[in-house]
């Protein structure tokens, strides 16, 4: 009878924490936000950087003071605030994205661009700007970003799926395959359309530069719905972590799983790589760390991971528009540069036997 409430006392106290945990996630994700704004070319008071966003808070902007200027004003709102925005929302993309990937290979070196995300997303770019590509008008490359990055996934799981069933090794072999044959078609359209190289390097090594109200707004739904949707399916994910013999032993429907938790994370990446390019490393090191911090399961590893792969791409576009004064480095260099080493330890724990697959 103590065991039984002094259980009962643990698993409440482990719960609080990791909810307070996740609280204390969003409000450091609504520091960096701040900070990533008042970081720029122009100075502008951190003062006025609050109260510009405690401004657009609906019930609570008449409590905010305006002293700021009108430029300061324009310079938040229609320069800083959709790119600072577009990065959370795409780092939130990318980190659940990645939690949910590697729940259902069992896998903790998959991330969402190996089923073949990113090979699709960047065909479809560099094809629409070697190729001047004009069909939607100034959002045709992010178009065909985003709606080839989605064919590639559908190719792949329809090359793996066979008698009612996709497997998941068939799965990431067959991405890792058309990832690779996409990869020389881009080759192919860089090598032989030289002048047109810069813009579309560019665009492979990821920018939070070009994101504007118009491209924010689809992208935020996309994301939202697709997360929340992923985040109330933690308990089929987590029996998925156990393998498939298991999940089918507590009546999870694995393949429906499988096939809806692949289509939202493509759907969801897919449009987030869309405006922003290729930032890797995000999906991959982000669901470790939640991993570590709020233990196995998805109840929490899910929205720990969003909420971490957004402070992490801020922090590392404050970086890329800081180390060198007057230039923006593309920002799949610094997550680059941050990620491998972390990957390099990874794998080392890995080889130990001190990481379960």
């Amino acid at each position: 009878m103590f065991w039984d409430w002094f259980s009962k006392d643990y698993l409440t106290r482990q719960k609080g924490l990791k909810t307070t945990g996740l609280a204390i996630l969003v409000v450091t994700l609504a520091f960096v936000v701040i900070i990533s704004t008042f970081i720029g070319s122009v100075r502008i008071p951190l003062g006025y950087v609050v109260e510009i966003y405690g401004s657009q808070i609906p019930l609570v902007s008449s409590t905010f003071t305006h002293h700021y200027s009108l430029s300061a004003y324009e310079i938040i709102v229609f320069l800083r605030e959709p790119e600072i925005l577009g990065g959370a929302i795409i780092g939130i993309s990318l980190g659940i994205g990645g939690a949910v990937v590697q729940s259902i290979f069992r896998n903790p070196i998959t991330e969402p661009y190996i089923i073949g995300i990113s090979g699709g997303a960047s065909l479809g770019a560099v094809m629409a700007i070697v190729l001047g590509l004009a069909l939607f008008g100034l959002f045709t490359v992010q178009i065909f970003a985003f709606l080839f990055s989605i064919g590639a996934v559908s190719i792949i799981y329809m090359f793996s799926y066979r008698r009612g069933v996709a497997n998941p090794t068939y799965l990431l072999l067959t991405g890792i395959a058309i990832s690779f044959f996409f990869s020389s078609i881009v080759a192919l359209l860089l090598f032989s359309n030289y002048n047109l190289q810069g813009e579309a390097f560019f665009w492979l090594l990821g920018s939070l530069e070009n994101i504007t109200w118009t491209t924010f707004y689809p992208v935020f739904g996309i994301v939202v719905i697709s997360s929340i949707i992923l985040a109330t399916m933690y308990r089929e994910l987590d029996a998925m972590q156990l393998g498939e013999q298991h999940s089918r032993s507590v009546g999870v429907n694995v393949e429906r799983t499988k096939l809806l938790s692949i289509s939202l994370v493509t759907l969801s990446v897919s449009a987030a790589v869309s405006i922003s390019g290729l930032i890797g490393f995000v999906g991959l090191i982000i669901p470790h760390i939640s991993r570590i911090i709020f233990g196995g399961s998805n109840r929490y590893v899910i929205p720990a991971s969003g909420l971490l792969g957004a402070i992490f791409l801020l922090c590392a576009d404050d970086i890329a528009r800081s180390v060198v004064n007057g230039v923006v480095i593309p920002i799949g260099i610094i997550t680059g540069m941050i990620g491998v080493p972390f990957f390099l330890l990874m794998m080392r724990r890995l080889l130990n036997g001190r990481m379960e697959s």
